[in-house]
């Protein structure tokens, strides 16, 4: 009598899982069953959505369909969202009602804000914000922005304080530039901007929000009412439409699943990505570089049938390459740095690969 099957779990369509996807496409069969949860049958590429803002490509450049990859690896699409995870009974609880158990399970999902938690430190978020997380809601918004400054000029509040919102407010001044004269001011938030980046790109960056008229504040949004953003030193910006970039968090599911969590509440996880207190439930980091993908795929082949691990790349990204507006990037290695348009191209050319190569069957 055969062994049942062993059914492994992803949970989020993000990068690494798409990559994992492509090799069970390679290595097809097998005796494990595959099932991936995702809210939208398709893939948003979070390193390209800048140049979606800025102009340089269309949605369809950087939302890609599922079927073709999950037809391939052979797994099963649920679209779905996730309500709970039970390590203790292995099993996920989703929107659709269903109860989905797992022998090993994987998280690969998109940061989401807790709207909770910013209504509570900023009234009025909730109902008057435009969130930049999830993507899906974002890039479908973005175009009504733009066609209502294409009718008067704008004044656009991006309050964000990581990299990734700064990338972004660089691409909306660029793109909101034209025909009127759209503002853009970023609030930062009390701490010096980037300061945990190296200072070769804090200095590019700055002179760069400088030359597109970004107006930087160092303070901190406590409230957003129709038509104004208020600050904690006591100002009042006009505002026509507020921005919110800041870090996302696990979501609420994953943080309340009763897994060992770092200091952070993100879960403390070993080098082969395992939970360090659940170890058939493998996590990709928010940021994780692309090399994740294949150690993770290595790693739940590993989990359901026996070997070796392998360590997963997880340390700090050397090269720093940021976007800065249309046909402009910046990169940075240690105290090193070039920009201009010969890195956008470079950028532009290496995003392109990567995304094609995560299709490519």
């Amino acid at each position: 009598m055969n062994p049942p099957r062993k059914h492994l779990v992803l949970l989020g369509a993000g990068r690494a899982h798409l990559q994992v996807l492509r090799g069970l496409a390679r290595q097809a069969g097998g005796d494990t069953s595959v099932t991936l949860v995702a809210p939208h049958p398709y893939y948003i590429d979070a390193a390209m959505v800048p140049g979606y803002v800025a102009g340089h490509y269309t949605l369809d450049d950087i939302r890609i369909p599922l079927d073709a990859l999950v037809e391939a690896s052979g797994a099963q699409f649920v679209p779905a969202h996730v309500l709970s995870l039970d390590p203790a009974a292995r099993r996920v609880q989703l929107s659709t009602g269903d109860a989905l158990p797992y022998d090993v399970l994987s998280i690969d999902v998109e940061p989401a804000p807790d709207r909770d938690a910013i209504e509570a430190q900023m009234p009025g978020a909730r109902r008057n914000a435009l969130f930049t997380l999830p993507l899906q809601g974002f890039v479908q918004l973005w175009p009504q922005l733009q066609a209502l400054a294409q009718q008067r000029p704008l004044h656009v509040v991006v309050m964000a304080d990581h990299l990734p919102g700064v990338e972004l407010t660089l691409a909306a001044a660029h793109a909101l530039a034209a025909p009127h004269g759209s503002r853009v001011t970023l609030v930062a938030g009390d701490a010096p901007l980037l300061a945990d980046h190296p200072a070769a790109l804090q200095r590019r960056l700055l002179a760069r929000l400088k030359a597109l008229d970004v107006t930087v504040l160092q303070d901190r949004c406590v409230g957003i009412d129709e038509g104004s953003v208020l600050l904690a030193s006591g100002a009042s910006l006009q505002c026509d439409a507020p921005l919110l970039a800041y870090h996302a968090a696990a979501p609420a599911w994953l943080s309340q699943a009763g897994l060992q969590t770092t200091e952070g509440g993100v879960p403390q996880l070993n080098e082969r990505l395992q939970s360090d207190s659940h170890r058939q439930i493998f996590v990709v980091p928010p940021g994780a570089p692309v090399e994740v993908g294949p150690v993770l795929e290595a790693n739940l082949r590993t989990a359901l049938n026996g070997g070796a691990f392998r360590k997963a790349p997880l340390g700090a990204a050397r090269l720093h390459v940021v976007g800065a507006g249309l046909g402009h990037a910046i990169a940075v290695w240690g105290p090193l740095g070039l920009e201009g348009r010969e890195v956008w191209h470079w950028k532009d050319r290496r995003d392109r690969k990567q995304l094609a190569a995560l299709f490519a069957l």
